[in-house]
């Protein structure tokens, strides 16, 4: 860990009993007796739906001998379940809300380890999610390599002293290649390469459906081209941010693994059937839960 970039400052005076630590959006707090469950938490996996993090708790804890599952009282923003280890947690859409849990949950893992850098050393960190590809078929799993902004530079923060903050944008090696090798044999494409987060769906994205509508098709080709050319594979709109901040502190494993649900090369409106979004969906679920099992058992 990069104990220069954590607020020791804060979550020191939280474990001295200086003050409590509120997990707002969470509905919990550091001295919230739900927390004491979580003292062995060994991975923490984030996800955009509720609908999603239901999902992977109950079958996590399916295949760890149905162990008890821990709900977390608030879910009007954020999802939040634990059982056998692994926190689960919705994230919302876009890196505003995923931010929010994000530092809320790096908070939460700093208090339950006491601190500890070897123990944060020793959590795990993912997010699950869904993604259009860029030359990539749907059903196709994307493990991030790294996460850049569209113009395939880091995620940035502006601010008014300073210029600009930058973050590292890439995901730990041997966390992906241990993810590759785990899904061997599946039965599912499973392939890395560069991300791009946007802040926004519609125009950031070059899409030519929305409300409004900046590019042209020749503009969105020329887009595309370009990222596929610089090595992106899918479009995203959480990873960028995800991989810098948990680089901030200096995360040894973490990883982003994204179902395809489409070519923007072809188009750009989801037009899969429902059965077939599912599949899409839960091919990122399986490749993610089989490394997590790997991992933990």
């Amino acid at each position: 860990m990069r104990i220069e970039n954590i607020n020791t400052d804060f979550l020191n005076g939280v474990l001295v009993g200086d003050y409590d630590d509120v997990y707002y959006h969470f509905g919990t707090a550091s001295n919230d007796p739900l927390l004491t469950g979580l003292r062995d938490l060994r991975a923490v996996i984030l996800a955009g739906s509720g609908e999603r993090i239901r999902d992977l708790a109950q079958r996590w804890s399916s295949i760890n001998d149905n162990a008890p599952i821990i709900n977390f009282p608030k879910d009007d923003r954020f999802l939040t379940r634990f059982t056998s280890g692994v926190l689960f947690a919705s994230h919302g859409m876009g890196m505003p809300s995923a931010s929010i849990a994000l530092q809320e949950a790096m908070r939460m893992v700093y208090f339950l380890k006491g601190g500890d850098l070897d123990a944060l050393d020793s959590v795990f960190w993912a997010r699950v999610g869904t993604s259009g590809g860029v030359g990539v078929p749907g059903g196709t799993v994307v493990v991030t390599s790294e996460a850049l902004m569209p113009d395939l530079k880091p995620y940035r923060l502006l601010n008014r002293d300073h210029g600009m903050y930058w973050f590292d944008g890439t995901f730990p090696t041997a966390t992906r290649d241990a993810i590759l090798n785990a899904s061997t044999g599946q039965h599912i494409s499973v392939i890395s390469g560069r991300t791009i987060a946007t802040h926004e769906f519609f125009l950031e994205q070059f899409r030519l459906d929305g409300a409004i509508v900046l590019e042209t098709p020749a503009s969105k080709d020329d887009f595309l081209t370009w990222l596929g050319d610089n090595g992106v594979v899918n479009i995203e709109m959480e990873g960028a941010m995800l991989a810098g901040y948990l680089n901030w502190w200096g995360f040894p494993s973490f990883a982003m693994i994204c179902s395809v649900l489409l070519d923007r090369v072809q188009g750009d409106q989801v037009t899969s059937s429902p059965e077939q979004l599912r599949q899409f969906s839960d091919n990122a679920s399986d490749v993610m839960l089989n490394y997590l099992t790997t991992l933990m058992h």
